[in-house]
């Protein structure tokens, strides 16, 4: 596509760290992608839609690992404050956690404006439909990951006043943000994703693109979030109706540095989180979290490793260094079985959630779980969901769904330097500030901390 680096090039300039973006005009023969086949390449930029575009404030600010005094200090700043709940997280830096989404989100938009210019024949229409679906969904799922950072928990009785997002609808930069509401910023997810259903194949040509299946699982996240179970378990049955593939994980070797490949046959969706390798060098992961596995379950193995006496993560499906946040079929069993049990259906949550774990242990030694009543299912689902989806960007999520229920709601803490730093359920700093120079160009309100 030979304008493509045009559009890269302005969008570097409209997301960097230049507060005088705003000033830039957009030249018209830069952006100028005029046939499928260039919005198409648009979004198979898997650099700036796929990889390293999942926010990792998150994952920074739960409670899957600590660190030590030393590795704490050394971290760049926005992590070193995120790590402890700070009120100050960037100390007038930029952000690129909540820039590289905005990039992404820009370029669905100027895909989305474009498509409506073109008038496809028969034989392009599937292409085109897969185009305008694409770009559908990979907005749909930058708005997901952006309001379970930026905004509070889905409330169904305040969700209507409570702040949201800035839904940019639009390619033109000149546009002031404006905050949605937490039930706009939903519907407005939901809505798009309902659409790409209808215009996207089953499967993906390969994992970095969206299909029905993935826009199945994020709409099945999405009502899971919103803690409509009904919904949820409704698009997560038609996600495992479409592929319910498992890896037999007796089948692979503990010892390699990363035991599972990249596009293995359960991802469905490849997405990895913006990289934060001083946390992946240093991190310690806690030790109640790792005692929580039995000896004969491989999960234990093939997800962490004893460097030098630091027991640390390498389970990721990303197959390398960086974190896997997409989605894979392993994440629709656990949420089908934690919908069945919240809906009463103990013996239905049980199924899934077995069918799951007999693939996880070692051969012969998996005992069933086998639940007394729906209370119990549903602990058993959640403390294996911990178990199976660590270090996939979604404890964060999960932490804020939970803490709104008082059997599951729990305070997070950190010991720094001699101090104790707390994260009590449902408080105020588990929606992170926007950065500083977002509130300084748009006016937007500000999270209060």
């Amino acid at each position: 596509m030979k304008n493509i680096y045009g559009i890269v090039l302005l969008t570097m300039l409209l997301f960097g760290c230049d507060k005088e973006w705003l000033e830039i005009k957009q030249d018209k023969q830069l952006v100028v992608p005029e046939t499928l086949t260039d919005l198409q390449a648009l979004l198979d930029d898997s650099a700036n839609i796929n990889f390293g575009r999942f926010p990792y404030l998150g994952v920074v600010g739960a409670d899957n690992f600590y660190l030590l005094d030393e590795d704490w200090e050394g971290m760049d700043p926005e992590q070193h404050n995120a790590y402890i709940w700070a009120e100050d997280i960037y100390e007038g830096n930029t952000s690129y956690n909540y820039n590289t989404l905005h990039l992404a989100i820009l370029y669905t938009n100027i895909v989305l404006e474009r498509i409506e210019d073109i008038n496809p024949s028969v034989e392009e229409q599937e292409m085109w439909d897969n185009v305008k679906g694409s770009a559908l969904f990979y907005r749909s799922w930058m708005f997901y990951q952006l309001v379970q950072i930026y905004a509070k928990q889905y409330d169904p009785t305040t969700a209507d006043s409570d702040l949201g997002i800035a839904l940019r609808l639009e390619s033109d930069v000149n546009i002031k943000s404006k905050r949605a509401s937490v039930q706009e910023t939903y519907d407005q997810i939901i809505k798009d994703t309902e659409a790409a259903i209808g215009l996207l194949p089953s499967t993906p040509l390969v994992q970095t693109r969206p299909s029905k299946l993935a826009a199945n699982g994020l709409l099945a996240k999405t009502y899971l979030q919103m803690g409509d179970y009904a919904e949820a378990l409704r698009y997560a049955t038609a996600y495992l109706a479409i592929d319910n593939t498992l890896m037999d994980y007796d089948s692979l070797d503990a010892t390699d540095n990363y035991p599972f490949e990249l596009f293995n046959v359960e991802t469905a969706f490849c997405s990895t989180i913006y990289p934060f390798s001083t946390i992946l060098n240093t991190h310690h992961i806690d030790s109640t979290l790792y005692n929580s596995y039995d000896g004969n379950d491989l999960r234990k193995t093939l997800y962490y490793f004893d460097d030098n006496g630091r027991m640390a993560f390498k389970g990721t499906y990303a197959g390398s260094s960086r974190q896997f946040s997409g989605m894979a079929n392993d994440e629709f069993y656990l949420i089908a079985a934690e919908c069945e049990a919240r809906l009463g259906n103990q013996s239905g949550s049980m199924q899934y959630l077995n069918a799951l774990l007999s693939t996880r242990w070692a051969e012969g030694t998996y005992q069933p779980y086998v639940a007394n009543d729906a209370n119990d299912a549903l602990g058993i689902v959640l403390r294996e969901r911990r178990k199976s989806l660590v270090f996939r960007g979604i404890r964060w999520h999960d932490l804020k769904r939970l803490n709104m229920e008082a059997d599951f709601a729990i305070t997070l803490e950190r010991h720094i330097n001699g101090e104790i730093y707390t994260l009590p359920p449902n408080d105020l700093r588990y929606v992170l500030p926007f950065p500083d120079e977002v509130i300084e160009l748009s006016d937007i309100e500000q999270n209060p901390r």
